[in-house]
């Protein structure tokens, strides 16, 4: 017996056959197999119902706000992207740290497709296997109660084909929570510099929209005034739009990795 439960039980579960643990089920097998508290969250939302394509009820109100939230701390990049990754706005600063997406085309403006095949993604960061590895941690992760949705499995299904490492570490089932260690990324200009990413999560929307911010932990020349941000429809704003603090936005978190 494992955690209570027999070794068929166990063997259907690990098939993902039709099985409903109880919560105390699961908890009893994430003790039993060490799991870390990132991994003991993941095992219960595998056990949820799968959401019902996420990305579709995004409101562009909402999205255009946390798209203006990236202008307001520009010059320091940041974008806006859905729980599976496609970005949805971006600032000035992102474009110059790690690419210009209005020159992706809108089906392929997503951070995992770019991170893993764009050969400036390897350029801009110094560890960027590990880098890589960790992003599809994060991502099995973040679409465990919506892994059958057609754009999850779009995105598994083109990421298996054109990256070997995608595929290689997607049959390793690994999950990864937000990582706080610092790391390196190369500037166009200022050479290579140390790094944090912060996550700002807004629950409020189905599928949890985020700001994924790259924190410079260093204050050098770049970080000067704010210069505006482009979304995935081209849209430029102009200024440093008027914005709540932080603490004031609904539903909206913060984690750092």
């Amino acid at each position: 017996m494992l955690a209570g439960v027999s070794p068929t039980w166990y063997t259907y579960l690990e098939q993902a056959r039709d099985v409903s643990p109880s919560a105390e089920v699961l908890d009893n097998l994430a003790t039993v197999l060490g799991l870390t508290p990132y991994e003991r969250k993941y095992l219960h939302n595998l056990s949820q119902e799968s959401a019902d394509e996420p990305e579709s009820a995004c409101c562009p109100e909402f999205q255009l706000l946390l798209t203006d939230l990236t202008a307001a701390i520009d010059p320091i990049p940041a974008y806006v992207c859905s729980h599976s990754g496609d970005l949805l706005g971006w600032n000035r600063a992102a474009a110059d740290w790690l690419a210009d997406f209005t020159d992706v085309p809108a089906e392929r403006r997503n951070i995992l497709v770019w991170m893993l095949t764009a050969e400036e993604a390897r350029d801009r960061f110094v560890d960027w296997e590990n880098r890589c590895r960790h992003l599809v941690a994060r991502f099995r992760a973040e679409v465990a109660t919506a892994h059958e949705t057609s754009r999850v499995a779009e995105l598994v299904r083109d990421l298996s084909q054109r990256s070997p490492l995608f595929r290689g570490w997607w049959e390793e089932h690994e999950v990864a929570g937000p990582d706080s260690a610092e790391y390196l990324m190369r500037h166009p200009s200022d050479g290579v510099v140390t790094v944090r990413t912060v996550e700002l999560l807004y629950r409020e929307l189905l599928g949890c929209a985020k700001v994924v911010i790259h924190m410079p932990r260093n204050d050098l020349t770049y970080l000067g005034g704010a210069r505006g941000a482009r979304t995935a429809g081209d849209r430029v704003a102009s200024g440093v739009p008027s914005l709540p603090g932080l603490g004031q936005l609904p539903g909206l978190s913060r984690t750092v990795r």
